[in-house]
């Protein structure tokens, strides 16, 4: 299929207001200057003290356009020289400016009272949550000279993350497929694996799955070992700051503690008999459907219809558009700014960063990009309503807020959930008399419910458990890393009979490799527990704005437009949730149980 290429490109060029890339690097080098040089004397007064917050405004409205047209140009190219360049002058030049400032937080702390003071000034004083964030962090703050050795060598912290980037979308490379009649198939790119292993023809499903798996576990060696020092240099990094390790420090980050997580942990064992029992629904339904005696791994992923459903790019914006009726016309009128302005990147293409996303870093902007690499399925459709969760979160804050426009990830999924639910409501409403329809669309609700809390969960309880092997100097080898995560799959979803006997032959034991490939794991924020957190919020959200609750519309909207302007939990809790309360997970698991049995009707 041929389509219009710059219809369905991004337009990146109103980050460059009017100018060039290297005009608005200079502007950055600029301000960066202007700070450096006010920087030994912003505590000095209140004049200099509002200069300084005036300057960082600044200052960061340049940095958010010459990153994000960086970065969202090197997504598109990631073998591109002129992109890579790029990226590494942005890295050298912001570790430069950064190590400059380096003991920032201690130049605070130091100057504490004579900052509250300032803060009680009218015009600054919606700065105070910004300041008492740094404030907290007394006990962690290290001498003038240890920050500054530490931010210098700081650059080289992402480059796990940079190294896992570059093997996964670039290096590794899969096996064609091989249909029925022995006619190889490439397989390019990730969009082309999703869409294989729905394929009706068997042996291309088989193929697939082993090739990329496979593919995968080819590198086991270089996965583990790059985790490892990931982690040990998190973890390293963590004790140095005087946490216990690099989880409580992301926890401390985050304003929750350790004991919420673990928490998350036990509640989601809730769900397990509720796992159990869709996966019998789901396998007899699916028997049924292909004819087959017996399922295996590359038969689970077909959807749940014998209909081939396939939605165009346009096809998908009109749905969207309909799904998202229940928030209303303003929330409608942004959508359809998304589509019109070109602010979604919807092709795939080799070297192009493989999922999708929705920018960060949008202070300043007016338009909040988002990447996909779309497919024609019904997860494509979905994935854009996802993304463009983040995306109008990101307008809807820098709307209201003027300083706390960032999103915590511990939060930053619900609104993109409540969108993925709205459009599966809406799905089920269209196809209510068509069993297939509505037989696939529930499947498609209860599966993602698990792949985004259960699946989630046994990834972060993994990593958990990775990270204790690395602080307890426990040998951390490929071998471990998969028997825990078998044993996680076995706590939260539970094992059958048959599986237990086959996962240790091939082709079925490349599986394991998934849990190497998790991008979060490199990235330094231990993640994806968050993820069940923004599926479990969404869900009970999503039902009441269904529902045409509007007292819940107006909590949502609170909750789009609040930022950081509170703390993770507080935030949550304008939506009258308490994450603390086993109530939430009990109310949760009713909902999808309700989604369960209406799919049961159909085995």
């Amino acid at each position: 299929m041929t389509l219009d290429n710059k219809k369905y490109s991004w337009d990146l060029e109103p980050l460059l207001n009017n100018g060039t890339l290297e005009q608005l690097h200079q502007s950055w080098l600029n301000k960066q200057n202007q700070i450096l040089k006010l920087y030994p004397f912003f505590t000095n007064s209140l004049n200099n003290f509002q200069k300084w917050l005036a300057l960082h405004q600044e200052y960061e409205i340049i940095s958010n356009r010459l990153s994000n047209y960086v970065s969202n140009n090197y997504n598109e190219e990631q073998t591109s020289p002129k992109w890579i360049a790029w990226s590494q002058k942005l890295s050298n030049d912001s570790n430069k400016f950064y190590v400059s400032i380096s003991d920032y937080n201690q130049k605070v702390i130091r100057n504490e009272s004579k900052i509250r003071s300032y803060l009680k000034n009218q015009k600054i004083k919606e700065y105070q949550r910004e300041f008492e964030l740094v404030f907290r962090n007394k006990p962690h703050i290290l001498a003038d000279n240890e920050q500054k050795v530490l931010s210098t060598i700081g650059i080289i912290n992402s480059g796990f993350a940079t190294i896992f980037s570059t093997l996964n979308d670039t290096e590794i490379k899969f096996l064609d497929a091989v249909d029925s009649k022995g006619t190889n198939i490439p397989l390019k790119t990730i969009a082309d694996i999703t869409r294989n292993l729905k394929d009706k023809d068997r042996n291309i499903r088989k193929t697939t799955w082993i090739n990329f798996n496979k593919a995968y576990s080819n590198y086991e060696n270089t996965f583990t070992q790059t985790l490892y020092y990931n982690y040990l240099m998190l973890n390293t990094n963590s004790k140095i700051h005087k946490f216990k390790d690099y989880i409580t420090a992301v926890a401390f980050e985050d304003e929750v503690n350790v004991e919420l997580i673990t928490n998350l942990y036990k509640y989601t064992e809730l769900f397990k008999d509720s796992f159990i029992n869709y996966r019998k629904i789901f396998e007899k339904l699916l028997k049924r459907q292909l004819q087959l005696d017996k399922l295996e791994p590359w038969d689970k992923t077909v959807d749940l219809t014998k209909k081939t459903v396939h939605f165009s790019i346009e096809q998908t914006k009109q749905i969207i558009l309909q799904a998202f009726k229940p928030l209303g016309v303003e929330y409608i009128a942004n959508v359809k700014k998304a589509f019109n302005e070109n602010w979604i990147s919807w092709l795939a293409k080799p070297g192009k960063q493989q999922g999708a996303y929705s920018i960060g870093n949008t202070k300043g902007l007016n338009k909040y990009y988002i990447s996909m690499n779309f497919d024609y399925t019904i997860h494509s459709v979905s994935t854009i309503a996802h993304e463009l969760g983040h995306s109008l979160n990101s307008h809807y804050i820098n709307k209201k807020q003027k300083i706390y426009h960032e999103v915590s990830i511990f939060y930053a999924e619900i609104a993109s959930i409540v969108n993925e639910m709205l459009l599966s409501y809406y799905l089920l409403d269209t196809y209510k008399n068509h069993v297939e329809m509505n037989k696939f669309i529930l499947d498609e609700m209860i599966n993602n419910f698990f792949a985004t809390v259960s699946r989630q969960i046994i990834f972060s309880h993994t990593e958990y458990e990775l990270n204790k092997l690395v602080n307890e100097s426990q040998p951390f080898t490929k071998e471990m890393i998969k028997k825990i995560y078998w044993q996680m799959i076995d706590k939260y979803q539970g094992i059958n009979k048959e599986m237990r006997t086959k996962i240790n032959k091939q082709p079925y034991s490349y599986s394991l490799s998934t849990i190497l490939r998790i991008p979060h794991f490199y990235a330094g924020n231990f993640y994806v527990y968050k993820y069940a957190i923004g599926q479990i919020v969404a869900i009970l959200v999503a039902n009441e704005i269904y529902r045409g609750n509007q007292d819940m519309i107006q909590k949502y909207f609170r909750f789009l437009s609040s930022g950081s302007s509170l703390s993770p939990l507080d935030t949550i809790k304008l939506l009258g949730v308490d994450l603390n309360k086993p109530k939430v997970y009990q109310d949760a698991k009713n909902i999808l149980n309700g989604w369960i049995k209406k799919l049961s009707t159909y085995s």
